[in-house]
């Protein structure tokens, strides 16, 4: 396929307006967050060139994730395709989503694969490098390839459906490993790195070798001869010494100064008498984090804030820091072990918190092994650690196999009869395999961390557990659960809710979910009637009503499945959020928790009226003044004198007297 200059720099300048719904880009250039980024030049020569956009406030966010959606988008817009189609619906989660249109063509193309995704295509989860390899692969029409990768990680590689493509994007140089010699295939990519590997596609599709003009220089004023870090001075031409950019250690050959800048070897500028995105500086073993660069004379002078790994060793292999996952206290982060600021022998700092190496536990993973650092040694020649071989504290693309055993109460599950575990984690479903958890048992998804309380297993699509603890031992996993519930579920446009937190509005009664029964797809029977889903037919959640577009009950998943429409304008949507009850002019109590009204000949929940004015609410069907209609708080009762809307929140004012 072709690349159509122009048509994509248009598309794409389009495609990225729309990237974030919520809010329009902003100007392409300047971004004052990618200062002193490792993709500070790919960022800005695209920014340039009309490929990609900033936010409104202005930044470029280069560390956030970029999600499935977001991508595929790109990609489409790269290869100058027309993305028209906003009707089919390919993927079960897509049907409202904004990007629906270039998923539809990505499908169309042959660059997604429906059968890949048979649960959904998750578009707002983060784009792992596996599928974008495979994305990459495919949008140039070549062939995965079934021969063994040079990647250390192998193993975890094998278990992804990609690692053909894996193979072949590697081939092409479209995405490399890590100087580590790990690929990561589970891993999410930024907005940076899809930069670094759009550079390169486009290069595929022009079959030129650099999709970069050269970067902007200013003319330098003086040069420099000698840099003095702290208190010790290096001449250039006789000592190695590099600035550390975009991850790279790059050989300083030669500096020349400006009015409130350096240039690096005539191609990167960097700002003096700053405090903030100075480029690190290695000399020997030993790396520096800088607190400012300055200039005197023919000298660059150089204060350090801190010592930090430049490399480190274990056994044959040598890794940058850049690149050595760090992990503190047995708990997953994003952290690197570059992030690491070394105090002394045993005192380090990560993310502004102080640690001690004789205390606390802090590991990092190097190839598939993982060590503890113990202590560390500091010359002015080199900056070395001192190893200790450890149990594994992370583990992805897990499987049924790494369980040692599931308790659940006063048993334990026969772990040959499950076939799948997935996990609900913030209102998401994950399967076992999309989640990574570390030894403390926190599970990760979607660059969001979970404690393992916050979790819900569920075993062969049927039991589900809560879980109350999770432990490791001999690197598997050992959940300790709650005993098999009938817990249900609504899924809401893809979200996980209670199903006590749900409620269905029809002839201006609320229903619990219990009281509405879903025969077929948007057939439902209310109080032994049955009712085809019309517009009068509203659904509730997180304090908002909205409408129903389709309602159905999915038993492979043992949840009822909601798709709404927009949020309902009609007045019932102008539900309190909150009850303010005050006793003469003193306020009694806040919230309902405690509280019933007298409705209908009985004693009802406040979360079952309908206000349909603040005189009136409704409650199966029928209309009632709230005017001396009675309350009770705690078993008082009182009678309602007065109601008001609190300011122009939607906070509901009663004013009480004891009866």
């Amino acid at each position: 396929m072709k690349r159509k200059p122009i048509v994509c720099i248009l598309l794409i300048t389009l495609m990225l307006t729309v990237l974030c719904p919520i809010q329009a880009m902003a100007d392409t250039q300047g971004f004052p967050d990618i200062d002193g980024h490792w993709a500070k030049d790919y960022i800005s020569q695209l920014a340039l060139s009309g490929y990609i956009k900033g936010y409104l406030d202005g930044k470029f966010k280069p560390d956030n994730t970029m999600s499935k959606a977001e991508f595929t988008t790109l990609l489409i817009a790269s290869l100058g395709s027309t993305a028209s189609d906003k009707t089919t619906n390919n993927f079960s989660d897509t049907s409202k989503h904004w990007a629906k249109a270039q998923i539809n063509e990505a499908v169309k193309l042959g660059i997604l694969l429906v059968s890949e995704d048979p649960n959904g295509f998750c578009p707002d989860e983060g784009i792992m490098r596996s599928q974008a390899a495979a994305m990459l692969v495919r949008a140039l029409g070549k062939d995965p390839d079934s021969s063994p990768v040079s990647f250390k990680d192998k193993s975890t590689i094998d278990k992804s459906m990609y690692k053909g493509y894996i193979k072949t994007a590697s081939d092409l140089g479209l995405i490399s490993g890590f100087p580590n010699g790990n690929f990561e295939p589970f891993t999410s990519m930024t907005r940076a790195q899809v930069c670094t590997v759009m550079v390169k596609f486009l290069n595929q599709l022009d079959g030129t070798s650099s999709g970069l003009p050269a970067s902007n220089i200013n003319t330098s004023t003086g040069s420099i001869n000698t840099i003095a870090i702290d208190e010790q001075s290096y001449n250039i031409g006789t000592t190695p010494l590099y600035l550390n950019i975009n991850f790279q250690d790059i050989r300083i050959s030669s500096i020349s100064s400006g009015t409130s800048s350096f240039k690096l070897n005539g191609l990167h500028t960097f700002d003096l008498n700053s405090e903030t995105n100075n480029p690190d500086i290695i000399v020997n073993n030993n790396r520096y984090g800088v607190k400012s660069y300055k200039i005197s004379g023919s000298k660059l002078l150089v204060t350090s804030r801190c010592r930090k790994f430049n490399k480190i060793s274990a056994g044959t292999y040598t890794f940058g820091s850049d690149y050595v996952k760090l992990y503190i206290n047995s708990a997953n982060s994003e952290r690197y072990l570059s992030d690491l600021e070394i105090s002394d022998e045993y005192n380090v700092k990560v993310a502004g918190k102080n640690y001690n190496l004789s205390q606390d536990k802090i590991t990092v993973a190097l190839n598939q092994d993982f060590y503890d650092i113990k202590k560390i040694t500091l010359s002015n020649t080199e900056t070395t650690p001192l190893l200790s071989k450890t149990d594994p504290v992370i583990f992805n693309g897990m499987s049924t196999s790494d369980i040692m055993a599931i308790f659940t109460g006063t048993t334990t599950l026969n772990l040959a009869q499950i076939s799948t575990i997935d996990f609900i984690l913030g209102g998401k479903r994950y399967n076992m395999s999309r989640v990574v958890m570390d030894a403390k048992g926190n599970f990760t998804a979607n660059s969001t961390t979970y404690s393992p309380v916050d979790v819900i297993m569920i075993v062969n699509n049927d039991t589900q557990y809560k879980i109350n603890n999770v432990a490791v031992a001999n690197s598997k996993f050992l959940f300790y659960c709650s005993e098999g519930s009938n817990h249900e579920w609504v899924v809401i446009d893809n979200e996980y809710y209670d199903f006590a937190d749900v409620s269905i509005i029809w002839s201006n009664s609320i229903y619990d979910l219990n009281e509405v029964m879903v025969v077929s797809r948007n057939i439902l029977r209310i109080k032994g009637k049955q009712y085809d889903l019309d517009s009068s037919f509203k659904v509730r959640f997180n304090n908002k009503i909205y409408d129903i577009e389709s309602i159905n009950y999915d038993s492979s998943i043992s949840a009822t499945v909601i798709t709404t429409g927009s949020e309902s304008s009609s007045n019932i949507a102008n539900q309190p959020t909150k009850y303010i009850f005050y006793r003469s002019t003193t306020k009694y109590q806040e919230g309902t928790s405690n509280a019933t009204i007298y409705a209908d000949g009985s004693w009802i929940n406040f979360d079952q009226i309908l206000i349909t004015d603040p005189s009136h609410f409704s409650y199966e069907n029928n209309s009632y003044n709230l005017i001396g209609i009675r309350v009770k708080i705690d078993k008082v009762e009182f009678k309602v004198v007065d109601t008001s809307w609190h300011g122009l929140t939607q906070v509901l004012d009663f004013y009480i007297e004891e009866t």
